[in-house]
């Protein structure tokens, strides 16, 4: 389904309700759905697996489960198909973890061009005229320190700083309280910072403050 060519314009946004209730009948509706979707859910699976053909695998099921379960989709207030759809991606990284003793490392080598855009990267406040190189470098030892943080505090930073989600969307998706999801992130990026902060030091990997340019 990935890649297919459009006949007209369509603004998503503007007209997805439309294209949902569409979807339950006709497979090309829900085909737009995964067209749209498909590069925010892969980002954001990357961002936890660090493992480009695992991150492929989640993302495809994750809107086979979409599709397999997509009767049981009831729109409602705070509750859109996006974060639905990010709730089932989140289920799928629970079920990777407990499948697995430990993480993948990181391999962006094996796909540069999907990897390197900056839709899979988190809102780092970038300088201009920045080098590059470092960059990455910044880019890389972000990837390593965040998986020194629990599951869950990863999961949020995640989907706030690789998926673009606001806090709303994010207390959606894990069914927590916007306070709490706050609170969350504000004690996953001070933990996140102290260790980078010592991980550059060691390595003499140049840093910026603040790593995030959004916190709320």
């Amino acid at each position: 389904m990935h890649g297919r060519v459009t006949t007209r314009p369509y603004n998503i946004m503007e007209n997805e309700s439309e294209l949902l209730e569409q979807a339950k009948t006709d497979p090309l509706a829900f085909g737009t759905l995964y067209d749209f979707y498909y590069k925010p859910i892969f980002g954001f699976l990357y961002s936890r697996t660090s493992h480009v053909e695992t991150a492929k695998d989640l993302t495809n099921e994750t809107f086979f489960q979409a599709l397999k379960n997509f009767h049981k989709f009831k729109p409602r207030k705070n509750a859109s198909f996006k974060s639905w759809l990010f709730s089932i991606a989140v289920a799928q990284i629970g079920n990777f973890y407990r499948r697995r003793s430990k993480m993948f490392e990181v391999t962006t080598e094996e796909a540069p061009e999907l990897v390197d855009k900056d839709e899979y990267r988190p809102d780092i406040a970038y300088q201009m005229g920045q080098d590059a190189q470092v960059l990455r470098e910044q880019i890389q030892l972000l990837r390593e320190t965040m998986k020194r943080l629990d599951q869950k505090q990863q999961t949020i930073l995640s989907l706030r700083f690789f998926a673009h989600m606001s806090v709303p969307e994010i207390a959606s998706v894990l069914s927590m309280k916007e306070g709490t999801v706050k609170s969350h992130i504000h004690r996953a990026l001070k933990r996140l910072q102290t260790m980078m902060y010592k991980e550059s030091e060691a390595t003499k990997i140049k840093t910026y403050e603040p790593i995030f340019e959004r916190q709320s």
